[in-house]
């Protein structure tokens, strides 16, 4: 049954999300449709437009024909001389090239010579360009074209047409328009050919195939990314510039739109910078189209499929993201789909300069907002039924842990733990006053032991006071009896009533979680706080439980665990080399219990002791881990070595000085017994001041914490070595052979001076019980990630039954040379730490009468 109720409830879950999601793209669709949104559209890209980086145009200038140079020159039309006086002057200045935003479409017949001059004038600069006019003058098409002998002087032409919105905004042109055929191309494109070198053309003009019909034909429509141009291009009028009155570097090298900017006097066009700057000037329009030409920044309206493909996105995003996340998120998610769409906008503008009309995308995420609501409150309300059906019952420790101690077993626990010298509850209302303790003066309750206290109890106020027998209690048991009256407390019961029938379920479900959470708080505020590390596995090894002593020992989360296996626990810990953890678990697992001393990546000593126990159904079978620290005790241990070593250390000083005095009495005359005397002295001090060396070297070696480690070739170190004992080996009629191939990388992460030192052990054994004649071999390689320094003697030989006590203290062979040598069985151990100290192993390989071959292991490391 509960499983059909499952099926019908998510079949009607796809149903209603999917109706959800038809909806908004039917909204979506009607608006593209009809463009409805067609202006919030707009003015988002309007405010979008300021945004966009602006581009240099610090070699461009305008001339402007403003009021200043018609109440000096006189009232316009001017005389077309004053014209030519005028691109005569420019080319006087050097300016690259002049756009003359002026159309000259007749001819001057009272004074031809003025147009006369100014075709000259044109001509001898080369580079003026003139505007061509496709209007509609009374539904008759007309281009209106500059007069021939100015259109022949001129270095080209070009249409300055632009194109108003429905909102009566310019904010885009065409860069080809014509009468029958797109004959013309904008002015700034012209301009922009004829400047650049550019072999490609631009915006070629594509021949219209019906051009029996002289209709006006338009091609490549294109929105202009509009800067305040007023602020960015200096501006200069043209009485200035025919008096000569501009400076002669502030035009040179320029490109020069000249044109009128007076009011009423040229065109003033409405632009999306028309709230900033008021209404832009055609000759300041121009100068935007050729900045936008040349940098290439012009911006094209994103193509229709595109259009609708985006905006069904983006308007479902949300609804498609909301099932996904909690209910707090609604509304975030919403303004993030809102704000990811504008920025996507934004974004397309600046970087790919593409329009993408973004209304109806923002239109359909806002809507899709309540839809989701409305549904997903219908859902709420079904989980907090099936919530309270689920947690109706509850165990006997959850009820223990809520319901309030008695006020009898507190007035004990007070009386017979605390130092109370006496007590006395009293009803607020008046009546019965109960009393405890020894009796105390009237004085007393009110004096600087007495605390009052406010208590609940069976629908009754009470107050408590407390006489302490201390003068003042510590602040550890004023708490701890704040406490015990905070546990006797009874909250009144909340008989409120809910006419919302969500905040009426919402509270029903409070109440009956309120038994859990606190069995929760219990437990892991209780584990928690142990000193101990307490780590809690089930059966299959997953982590249910961490403590914050355990993480921090062994870097575990107490959180997010759930990747986390019982056997990459054994990673962070350091065993002995006879222990291993998978045998440990299985111990604890089989006999129920394993213990075992350990050490953490930090070097920390621990405790481990396992413990298997049974948790009910659910986990079921459990471990558990309990780390204790015991470093102070092995610290304890450690110092104990330390003075033993500290002590062997004082054996040198005397030694030194007993062989500074034989040395020098040996050097005066003295007879033959007092010489053998002086010999013997010397011997027995060298071998016991040897011996107090080595005894404080493994000390050293085994005391400290860390070791200093630096890359080091084992190359270098073992010839040093082998120099060391040359003489040695001479004085015994002995050969050193080393063998070692080049091409071997034997770099390791060590410590030279200790490295050395064990190697030098090594050698030092290997002449000392070898007999006098023979050689001792030493070989350097690499093995499987390792770097081994191989030493191999003739000598006596190692029983086989000796080899695992070879590298304790004090240990020597039975058949370790006789008499003839000396040692304190101290050498080789200092080897083993040294090896162990740098992750590494020694391993001796011997046979009675054959020899021994000792070789020391390290990790290899790579050098760049």
């Amino acid at each position: 049954m509960s499983k059909l109720i499952r099926r019908e409830s998510g079949r009607r879950y796809y149903i209603e999300h999917a109706a959800v999601l038809l909806a908004v793209a039917a909204v979506c669709a009607v608006l593209l449709h009809t463009g409805a949104l067609m202006s919030l559209s707009r003015h988002i890209y309007d405010r979008m437009l300021p945004l966009l980086p602006e581009e240099d145009m610090q070699d461009l200038a305008i001339v402007a024909i403003d009021e200043k140079s018609l109440q000096q020159v006189g009232r316009w039309p001017w005389d077309r001389s004053v014209h030519a006086r005028l691109v005569e002057q420019l080319n006087v200045y050097g300016a690259r090239a002049v756009v003359l935003d002026l159309i000259f479409a007749e001819p001057d017949r009272v004074r031809p010579d003025s147009d006369a001059a100014l075709v000259q004038a044109i001509a001898d600069h080369g580079r003026v360009f003139l505007p061509v006019h496709v209007s509609d003058n009374g539904g008759d098409l007309i281009e209106v074209m500059p007069h021939t002998p100015f259109a022949q002087a001129a270095a080209g032409m070009g249409h300055v047409d632009v194109e108003l919105d429905n909102d009566g905004v310019v904010r885009g042109l065409y860069m080809r328009s014509g009468i029958g055929q797109p004959w013309w191309p904008h002015l700034s494109l012209v301009l922009l050919n004829d400047l650049s070198a550019r072999s490609v053309v631009r915006f070629p003009a594509a021949r219209n195939g019906n051009n029996e019909t002289l209709s006006k034909v338009q091609q490549y429509y294109r929105l202009v990314p509009f800067t305040n141009v007023r602020d960015t291009v200096p501006r200069f009028s043209a009485v200035d510039v025919l008096h000569g009155d501009v400076a002669p570097e502030a035009l040179e090298g320029r490109i020069v739109f000249l044109g009128a900017t007076a009011q009423g006097l040229g065109d003033l066009l409405p632009t999306p910078l028309a709230g900033r700057g008021g209404l832009m000037p055609g000759v300041e329009m121009n100068a935007s189209v050729f900045t936008a030409l040349r940098h290439d920044t012009l911006i094209r309206t994103l193509p229709t499929t595109w259009i609708w493909g985006l905006t069904l996105v983006l308007a479902l995003a949300g609804p498609m993201i909301l099932p996904l996340v909690a209910p707090r998120w609604s509304i975030p998610v919403v303004l993030a789909v809102l704000l990811g769409t504008l920025l996507l906008s934004l974004g397309m503008l600046h970087w790919l300069r593409l329009w993408f009309p973004v209304g109806p995308a923002l239109v359909g995420a806002v809507l899709g907002y309540p839809l989701w609501t409305w549904r997903r409150l219908e859902y709420s309300l079904g989980y907090m039924r099936a919530a309270l059906r689920r947690l109706s019952a509850h165990d006997d420790l959850n009820r223990r842990l809520l319901d309030p101690a008695s006020t009898r077993r507190f007035l004990q626990w007070a009386e017979q733990v605390l130092p109370i010298a006496a007590w006395r509850l009293s009803r607020r209302s008046g009546g019965d006053v109960e009393q405890g303790g020894a009796p105390v003066s009237s004085h007393a309750w009110h004096g600087d032991r007495a605390r009052y206290y406010e208590l609940t109890s069976e629908g009754q106020q009470y107050e408590l006071a407390v006489v302490w027998q201390d003068n003042e209690p510590t602040p550890a048991r004023e708490q701890w009896l704040r406490a015990m009256v905070a546990r006797c407390n009874v909250p009144a019961e909340n008989h409120e009533q809910y006419y919302d029938v969500v905040e009426s379920h919402i509270e029903r479900v409070r109440a009956q979680e309120l038994r859990q959470q606190a069995l929760t708080r219990f437990f892991e505020a209780s584990l928690a706080q142990l000193r101990d590390g307490v780590v809690i596995s089930d059966a299959c090894g997953c982590l249910l439980f961490v403590n914050a002593q355990a993480s921090e020992w062994l870097g575990l989360p107490t959180r997010e665990m759930d990747d986390i296996s019982l056997l990459q626990l054994g990673r962070e810990l350091v065993l002995s080399e006879d222990t291993d953890w998978q045998q440990l678990l299985d111990e604890a697992i089989a006999s129920g219990r394993s213990q075992v001393e350990c050490r953490n990546r930090r070097g920390e000593e621990l405790y481990l002791d396992i413990l298997r126990i049974r948790a009910g159904h659910q986990p079921g079978e459990v471990l558990i881990l309990t780390l204790k620290d015991i470093s102070e005790v092995k610290q304890a241990m450690r110092a104990r070595t330390e003075m033993l070593d500290f002590l062997s250390h004082d054996l040198r000083s005397p030694m030194i000085s007993l062989l500074a005095l034989a040395e020098r009495y040996s050097h005066q005359q003295q007879d033959e017994g007092v010489q053998e005397l002086l010999a013997q002295t010397r011997y027995y001090a060298r071998r016991s001041l040897n011996i107090a060396e080595q005894f404080l070297q493994l000390a050293r070696a085994e005391s400290s914490e860390e070791v200093e480690t630096t890359m080091v070739d084992m190359l270098p170190v073992v010839e040093s070595a082998m120099e060391n004992v040359v003489h040695q080996a001479q004085q015994r009629d002995m050969r050193l052979r080393f063998d070692y191939l080049p091409d071997d990388e034997v770099w390791v992460n060590g410590n030279h001076e200790l490295l050395e030192r064990a190697v030098l052990n090594l050698l030092t054994n290997a002449i000392k019980y070898s007999e006098p004649g023979g050689s001792v071999d030493v070989r350097l390689y690499c093995d499987k990630g390792k770097v081994c320094c191989e030493v191999r003697d003739q000598g006596v030989g190692i029983e086989q039954e000796f080899l695992p006590h070879l590298f304790k203290r004090f240990s020597r062979a039975r058949n370790a040379g006789g008499a003839r040598t000396h040692g304190a069985g101290l050498g080789l151990r200092f080897v083993k730490v040294v090896a162990e100290r740098h992750s590494g192993d020694i391993q001796a390989q011997s046979q009675p009468g054959e020899g021994s071959r000792f070789t020391l292991r390290l990790p290899r490391v790579e050098v760049e």
